[in-house]
């Protein structure tokens, strides 16, 4: 049986909003690999290698801690979601996802999605000579970058709009509802509810599965991958990608942009590194800043991980942000090194049955934002006078305001 030791955790997740949770993470992983956190009841896995073993049970001896909320976490996340499904039907929906999101079938959509969208949002700021980047660029990129992929309209602003602010109330689910309150919640039911009925009508406009965008390719391939396939499979799995890709992402982002205005000569090692200290950039970025702090699952059965009992139905959460900056597993851990002999090597995507599987679409919108910028507006830098970004969220985070001053560009947006 498990013990629940007194006082071992010097904070707890819920005091995470309201102060430096880097800080935070050295405190609470001198305490031990494995911690328990009174205030929220949760086992709390702090290193590299503790969140590595945890998550690797997650098929089996692990569950979403959403399920705790019984109907509401069908109706939010989709009872056929990647999120809820298990056993085979989770694999061969994985593996489809995997597939059509990976690099080679992916590569079809950076310059006519992800490099359009990217420059189409420069250019409505370019010739200013400044801007509020979270706003302007980065919390837009990801959702007209999901929309590309899936064959919506992401060039149309109204629509785009709806989609946006329809989806809010579910990421504030996410963010923050494992600490949150039940008006958390029903909002995100309502949200979903309307996000379903405005990609229905795209939906079954592509029912006859030949195009190349990925709803028409869910009602192609969908029918080997669920018995009794049908609209509501391609809803729920079109918003899940929606949703998973959205607010992560422009977390992503921003800590990218930031991190390039920050770091002395940072900006300039990347570019003078090219496509290698580019893409490893990223990867760092990744690494340090991952937009998803943490995750929690609830057991299914009594589990030993990381030399810790934990009893049945317990919340255990792996706290990746602290595993991705531990310094017994990674050299150097709090720096940035555009050398890094394994830049992959982080699990800012998860690991295990669970891992990210539009990893390749958040790569390339960070890969091209930082090739933009560095292009297009080089001398960007952080406004004196304006008010400066801190580090906001919860289980996911982001540097926001990014109020940038930088020399007009007054040319036709380039690649």
């Amino acid at each position: 049986m498990s013990s629940h030791p007194e006082g071992k955790c010097p904070y707890s997740l819920k005091d995470l909003n309201r102060i430096n949770p880097f800080e935070v993470y050295e405190a609470m992983r001198a305490e031990g690999d494995v911690i328990w956190d009174e205030q929220t009841r949760a086992w709390l896995f702090m290193t590299a290698t503790g969140c590595r073993k945890l998550m690797q049970q997650d098929m089996e001896n692990l569950r979403f801690w959403t399920t705790s909320l019984g109907e509401a976490a069908d109706d939010i996340q989709g009872r056929r979601s990647l999120k809820l499904l298990t056993g085979e039907q989770h694999h061969k929906l994985h593996r489809w996802w995997l597939k059509r999101l990976g690099s080679m079938e992916l590569e079809q959509f950076r310059e006519s999605g992800i490099r359009s969208i990217a420059n189409m949002l420069v250019d409505r700021f370019a010739a200013d000579g400044r801007a509020e980047l979270y706003s302007q660029y980065a919390e837009h990129l990801p959702v007209r970058a999901v929309c590309s992929v899936l064959g919506l309209p992401w060039q149309d602003d109204e629509w785009v709009g709806s989609i946006f602010e329809t989806m809010k109330p579910i990421q504030q689910f996410f963010n923050y509802s494992m600490v949150g309150d039940e008006d958390t919640v029903n909002a995100a039911r309502r949200a979903t509810k309307k996000i379903e009925s405005l990609l229905l009508p795209f939906i079954e406009e592509r029912r006859s599965g030949t195009g190349t965008d990925l709803i028409s390719r869910l009602w192609l391939d969908g029918p080997e991958l669920l018995d009794d396939w049908s609209v509501k499979d391609i809803q729920t799995n079109s918003r899940h990608l929606l949703f998973a890709g959205s607010e992560t992402t422009v977390s992503a982002i921003s800590s990218a942009l930031y991190l390039l205005m920050t770091e002395k000569g940072l900006a300039d090692r990347v570019r003078d590194g090219g496509e290698k200290a580019l893409r490893n950039y990223v990867e760092e970025v990744l690494r340090l800043y991952g937009p998803v702090h943490y995750r929690g699952r609830i057991t299914n059965r009594e589990i030993d991980v990381a030399g810790t009992k934990i009893d049945k139905d317990e919340f255990v959460v792996a706290m990746q942000a602290a595993a991705n900056r531990d310094p017994n597993y990674y050299k150097n851990a709090p720096e940035i090194d555009l050398n890094r002999p394994s830049p992959r090597d982080h699990i800012a995507f998860n690991f295990g049955a669970h891992n990210c599987v539009g990893a390749g679409l958040a790569r390339m919108e960070i890969q091209e934002t930082v090739r933009i910028f560095l292009d297009r507006l080089p001398d960007m830098h952080l406004e004196p006078t304006a008010e400066p970004p801190r580090l906001q969220g919860h289980q996911a985070r982001n540097f926001s305001p990014l109020n940038v001053v930088f020399t007009p560009s007054r040319g036709i947006s380039r690649p």
